[in-house]
């Protein structure tokens, strides 16, 4: 899903669940406000997350590497 419409449902349900005296005193501004920090939230996360994924992959082919050296060094 992409962050944007993710950040939109996250603010869309926070909407839901404010009363309509809390509604009244909120304005569009501080939904989009709201919007942009949940978005940025997400974005944030979602480059920890993958710069993790790589970092594991880049172990997983120093390791496969090193498997295949020995197993070229037992073939000759």
């Amino acid at each position: 899903m992409k962050i944007d419409k993710h950040a939109y449902k996250v603010v869309d349900g926070f909407k839901r669940s404010l009363t309509k005296e809390q509604k009244k005193v909120l304005t569009a501004e501080n939904f989009e406000e709201l919007q942009i920090l949940v978005e940025a939230a997400l974005g944030s996360t979602a480059e920890l997350a993958l710069h993790c994924v790589a970092k594991d992959i880049e172990k997983l082919a120093k390791k496969t590497r090193k498997r295949a050296a020995n197993i070229d060094g037992l073939e000759q």
